[in-house]
């Protein structure tokens, strides 16, 4: 009953099309098999050496995150998005363990079958994305890591959703981005709304305070927590793309 418990509270899957999809080129993929999985994909190939790989976060799907594509596509970037299992055209089932195989799978997807060395993949995450990873750079050779709007451990974003909730008591403490942060040696670039009420800002600070370096933290004024790359205007935009293509592209 707990683990059902923690599943609702923690993943949000739908099969909505969102429209996020229709205006940009892209290939569609069926990923994961070599993992057991059977995942969706989108394909964003543009002409960097560089590639992003795209982590959503605990809701909606691949089809939700047009902002993110188009800036993808502005900057010359490629990008792959995927579902995790039970989300969107996926199968399967969500669960911490999936997700994390769902990224290796992606991973490996961009080396193996799209020819992307290691150190050229940027992970970029969202959310609970960035938990995902987070966990798959602490232990795959990538680039550089970024996260938008991420947390800094289970119990810690758990007590601050639902106060009236014993969450340590039925929550295991995972998504342990404060641990990883401090053990990834990748370069790594925070991203954070300065008016998030799902996650603070002072998330933001507690993981840049503990991350291994070369880090840096960048807070939008006026974002919140869905809303970064549209409040951050260009300057984010060119300053994601300095921070991708000098640690991707070198």
């Amino acid at each position: 009953m707990l683990s059902l418990i923690e599943k609702i509270l923690t993943f949000k899957p739908n099969k909505i099309d969102h429209g996020g999809l229709r205006s940009i080129t892209h290939e569609r993929f069926r990923i994961g098999a070599d993992f057991g999985l059977d995942l969706d994909a989108a394909w964003f190939p543009r002409k960097s050496k560089a590639a992003v790989l795209f982590l959503h976060g605990n809701r909606h799907n691949i089809t939700r995150f047009y902002d993110h594509y188009a800036l993808f596509e502005k900057l010359g970037i490629s990008c792959l998005a995927f579902d995790y299992p039970g989300y969107g055209e996926s199968t399967g089932i969500p669960s911490e363990q999936s997700l994390y195989a769902s990224a290796r799978a992606a991973r490996s997807f961009l080396v193996n079958s799209l020819g992307y060395q290691p150190n050229r993949i940027a992970l970029y995450g969202c959310s609970l994305g960035g938990s995902i990873a987070t966990e798959l750079a602490s232990h795959s050779e990538v680039g550089c890591v970024i996260t938008e709007s991420t947390f800094t451990n289970s119990h810690d974003i758990g007590r601050f959703l639902y106060p009236y909730l014993p969450i340590t008591g039925f929550i295991p403490l995972r998504f342990r981005n404060d641990t990883n942060l401090a053990a990834i040696r990748a370069p790594k670039l925070l991203i954070h709304g300065e008016l998030d009420e799902r996650v603070p800002v002072s998330m933001a600070r507690q993981l840049h305070e503990v991350a291994l370096g070369p880090k840096d933290l960048i807070i939008v004024p006026g974002a919140d927590h869905v809303n970064c790359i549209a409040k951050g205007g260009d300057e984010l935009h060119q300053r994601i793309a300095a921070f991708t293509l000098s640690h991707c592209e070198r």
